[in-house]
């Protein structure tokens, strides 16, 4: 069990912080890709609390694990915006614009991407159950791309969205100014109340983001049970 929540935050690590810094998804994809062949004979390589629910839900992982996968997963999410937030600090114009997001609704755009959570991560949630747990596609050695594939394909086709895809990302994302205000240019407890005050105030965005990306999973778990009975 040690050696596979080590992996898990690892792998979960790097993903993050490539996520956060890359405007590139074959950037994502191509960390993606390696850190799934680095871990898949270990920890099955989810690196994504909504591919541990599915895993669960799809009886291929007890509770126990389910709850040490995921708090290894939301750990390196936070360790991850922890670095990010060292390197990129919190400068003048980061403090202008907090003040901008402070004067518009956390939620506008919601309605939109509130979809492209759900059926982005339903799709990736389902294609990781069919490479990587069907005995129709049993021993394979191509799980990985088609695994990176799919985040790749659908990150592009919604990059207007932002989408996450993935929990310990979206905390990830949205945790960073805290740690960035620790090398602020100017006063630090300004910075550390002016990202506190931005990171309650888009709380509730966040959480229903994370939400639909868990509804997604669970969907896909849904799906593959139902159509592959006997792989239970």
């Amino acid at each position: 069990m040690r050696n596979k929540l080590i992996i898990e935050t690892l792998g979960t690590f790097f993903i993050c912080l490539v996520s956060v810094l890359a405007s590139n998804p074959l950037s994502v994809a191509a960390v993606l890709c390696a850190m799934i062949y680095m871990g898949g004979n270990i920890s099955g390589a989810h690196y994504n609390p909504a591919i541990t629910l599915a895993f669960f839900l799809r009886k291929k992982l007890t509770i126990k694990r389910l709850f040490g996968y995921m708090a290894a997963q939301f750990l390196a999410a936070l360790l991850a915006a922890a670095v990010v937030g060292i390197l990129h600090g919190h400068t003048a114009e980061r403090s202008r614009d907090i003040v901008d997001a402070l004067g518009e609704s956390a939620m506008t755009g919601a309605s939109i991407a509130w979809p492209g959570e759900f059926l982005g991560t339903f799709i990736l949630a389902f294609v990781v159950l069919m490479v990587g747990t069907s005995r129709r596609t049993a021993g394979n050695s191509y799980f990985g791309f088609a695994i990176a594939l799919t985040v790749f394909g659908i990150i592009s086709t919604f990059s207007s969205l932002n989408l996450a895809l993935n929990p310990a990302v979206q905390v990830a994302n949205d945790t960073i100014g805290i740690t960035g205000a620790l090398n602020a240019d100017d006063s630090v407890l300004k910075a550390l109340s002016q990202e506190a005050t931005l990171l309650a105030h888009g709380l509730p965005r966040t959480v229903l983001d994370i939400f639909f990306m868990f509804l997604g999973g669970s969907a896909a778990a849904v799906l593959f049970v139902k159509m592959f009975p006997e792989d239970n």
